[in-house]
């Protein structure tokens, strides 16, 4: 018998607002995620995953609104749970990140600051204890020099580093999954690789479970266990990794792959070309 999943989202109905009136987004979504897996959910711009997982954060934009369905986390079902509970339960047992890291920091505080006021208040630190667990933190992310980072603001770093403080804030509380929506999609191929790679490992190193979104197949594919596939509000395909990338049945998929393809075809020719 398989232990119950941490994540459960059953027939997920997202409505937003429309010219005459509300318009379905998202349409009998369903996936499960259990401790310590990743999924990815993949498809193009407006294809709902990332109203999913905000949906699942309790986020969604003004305006929008889930119509129906339920998100059951850990047991408890997420759609008829107060403001309050909410706020409890975001940055300690659900963190996030997203695309443009700058649009979540504080502008006018440094990082250290940021930090340390989410250990002091969600994780229960006191303030010597909280600034010291915030330098072990960004040291956790790969920033190598985490004192000097802990004094600067956002501003003062590069997008890569914004994203790995992001990250030390995401999982300061020890959360039990994390909630990743086109977290590379703004960074270079390189920052790309090694922010993917900090992923894998603190999903190892902390038991997380991962719910990661993008629209680049090949970065699903590289981080995640399984994956579903969305376009045009629906979830058209999923399968394992290894299934949907060897044996896609929906013809949307295939196409997501062979795009795939020729973008690094197309890489390998530019790189033959400036070498």
């Amino acid at each position: 018998m398989s232990p119950e999943p941490l994540l459960r989202v059953a027939d997920l109905q997202i409505e937003v607002p429309g010219e005459t009136g509300p318009v379905a987004a998202v349409r009998g979504v369903g996936f499960t995620l259990q401790r310590g897996e990743s999924l990815g959910l993949v498809g193009e711009s407006g294809s709902g995953k990332s109203l999913t997982c905000r949906a699942v954060l309790g986020v969604l934009p003004y305006g929008c609104h889930a119509a129906g369905g339920t998100i059951t986390f850990d047991g408890h079902d997420l759609t008829r749970l107060p403001v309050l509970e909410w706020q409890r339960l975001r940055s300690v047992r659900i963190g996030a990140i997203f695309q443009d890291p700058a649009s979540y920091l504080n502008p006018s505080l440094t990082i250290g600051r940021q930090l340390s006021e989410v250990l002091r208040v969600k994780g229960g630190l006191g303030r010597r204890e909280a600034k010291a667990r915030a330098h072990e933190l960004l040291a956790l992310v790969g920033l190598r020099r985490p004192e000097l980072v802990y004094r600067q603001i956002p501003s003062e770093l590069s997008g890569g580093m914004q994203q790995r403080a992001m990250l030390a804030l995401a999982v300061s509380c020890d959360p039990d999954l994390l909630v990743a929506d086109e977290p590379t999609t703004a960074l270079d191929v390189k920052t790309q690789a090694e922010v993917l790679a900090l992923l894998a490992e603190l999903r190892e190193r902390l038991g997380l479970a991962v719910l990661f979104v993008s629209h680049d197949l090949d970065v699903v594919a590289e981080l995640c266990d399984r994956i579903a596939v969305f376009h045009r509000g629906e979830i058209v395909e999923a399968g394992t990794t290894d299934e949907i990338i060897r044996r896609p049945r929906h013809p949307y998929t295939r196409s997501l792959i062979e795009a795939a393809a020729l973008a690094e075809a197309t890489e390998e020719v530019l790189d033959g070309v400036h070498s």
